[in-house]
């Protein structure tokens, strides 16, 4: 179960049922992050709502999330393809635990989307890998 909704687990910038019931409270070892800094700082775990990114109006429980890779060759295609991160980036290794929040299943390109638990640290979770 999933803890969905605003209830206090959450940000107060999630809006009410996100997470979705889909999302699972699990281990994943390892994931990997894209980041800008090494080793990685509190500001490479803001999520795209965090940020004030734009994001499809119909996404907005995703942009609540945090993206991560199980697949380290995937997330290196995605590094060559973000101009942001193509030169400048750094892919940080870390782990999930079922303490930290939920997760989406991997999709086809072994993305997850992380919903994480307010209060947690989520740096102290990764290395820098690059």
């Amino acid at each position: 179960m999933s803890d969905s909704g605003n209830n206090g687990n959450w940000g107060d910038h999630y809006p009410v049922s996100c997470p979705p019931e889909s999302a699972k409270s699990k281990d994943v070892d390892p994931v990997y992050r894209l980041t800008l800094n090494n080793p990685p700082l509190d500001e490479d775990f803001h999520s795209h709502k965090e940020e004030n990114l734009r994001y499809p109006p119909n996404k907005e429980c995703e942009a609540c999330a945090i993206s991560v890779f199980t697949d380290f060759d995937q997330i290196q295609k995605v590094k060559k393809k973000i101009i942001l991160f193509k030169n400048k980036g750094h892919i940080a290794q870390g782990k999930i635990t079922s303490e930290t929040g939920v997760v989406s299943e991997p999709d086809h390109k072994s993305h997850i989307n992380w919903w994480v638990y307010t209060g947690i640290d989520v740096k102290k979770y990764f290395k820098d890998n690059s």
